[in-house]
C-alpha cells in the first residue's frame, strides 16, 4: 500500500469514527430532551418541562457520548477490515 493509499485509509477511518461519535451523541441528546420531561410528568416533578429537557440533553447526551467513541472505533475498524479483506 502506498503512502497516499494509507493516508486515504486513515482519513476515511477518522471520518467514519467522528461521524458515528457525533451521531450517537446527538441521538442521546434528542432522546434525553424527549424522555426527561415525560419521566418528570409521570413522577410528578415540580420543574418546568424546559428545565427537564435541558437536564435530559445533558444527562443522556453525556452517557451516550461515553459510549460513542468506542463504538465509532469498532465500526470504523470493521469497515476498514472489510474493505481490505473482500468476501471471495
Amino acid at each position: 500500500m502506498t503512502a497516499v493509499g494509507r493516508g486515504r485509509s486513515v482519513q476515511q477511518f477518522l471520518i467514519v469514527f467522528l461521524w458515528v461519535t457525533v451521531l450517537i451523541t446527538f441521538v442521546g441528546a434528542i432522546l434525553g430532551a424527549a424522555l426527561w420531561p415525560l419521566a418528570g410528568l409521570a413522577l410528578g416533578s415540580h420543574q418546568e418541562p424546559w428545565q427537564l429537557s435541558v437536564t435530559g440533553v445533558q444527562t443522556l447526551g453525556f452517557y451516550f457520548f461515553i459510549w460513542a467513541p468506542g463504538t465509532g472505533i469498532v465500526i470504523a475498524t470493521v469497515r476498514e477490515w472489510r474493505r481490505r479483506h473482500p468476501q471471495q
